[in-house]
């Protein structure tokens, strides 16, 4: 098997010849690798736990079953925050980097308009939503980043466009009034004089 640091990154020792049981980190599905823990023969370490520290048997001690897990690449998903005064979710300024496996695809999740702290409780937005949450208070998508606040309707666009507008019309109203203020008394004079 392999005897190697963390993560499998330094150079292999050959393990007793009797030996076909192997221990390796455990890969922890949009976390990584599991921290702390080595590639080494026989069974896990006393100082690791069942989360972060896997065995395997292997068939013949030459050939070690703990091979490190081959990865995909790691991707983008946007944290949100619970605001305690709205009662709402809401975008965060972060993101996170999330891990994976090459055969795991990508999947982001996200609050949903009407989640609340008991029908939204992921503590990362990497991973598709736990099941019972899902179309409840959790949202999930499968592109990085794609877990973000729902842009405006059309419908809310025209609204904010037409405000938008009447308040350019109320300031043209405003400067037609302006311009007509200073240039009455000004024809009433010319007016006087002639």
């Amino acid at each position: 098997g392999i005897n190697a640091e963390y993560g499998g990154t330094a150079a292999a020792a050959a393990c007793p010849l009797t030996s076909t049981k192997c221990y390796m980190p455990k890969f922890i599905e949009f976390t990584g690798f599991a921290s702390g823990v080595k590639y080494g023969c026989g069974e896990c370490p006393k100082d690791t736990t069942a989360e972060t520290c896997g065995t395997c048997e292997g068939t013949s001690a030459a050939e070690g079953c703990n091979k490190k897990k081959e990865t995909g690449a790691d991707f983008e998903c946007n944290n949100w925050s619970f605001d305690d005064k709205t009662k709402k979710f809401k975008p965060a300024e972060t993101k996170t980097t999330c891990k994976r496996l090459k055969a795991t695809n990508i999947a982001c999740n996200m609050p949903s308009e009407a989640a609340t702290k008991e029908t939204y409780t992921s503590t990362s937005t990497c991973g598709p939503c736990k099941t019972a949450e899902k179309d409840k208070g959790c949202k999930e998508c499968d592109k990085a980043l794609c877990n973000k606040a729902a842009e405006k309707k059309d419908d809310d666009k025209k609204d904010d466009d037409k405000k938008d507008g009447d308040k350019k019309d109320d300031a043209k109203k405003d400067s037609a009034t302006a311009v007509t203020s200073l240039l009455m008394p000004v024809i009433a004079m010319m007016n006087a004089l002639f």
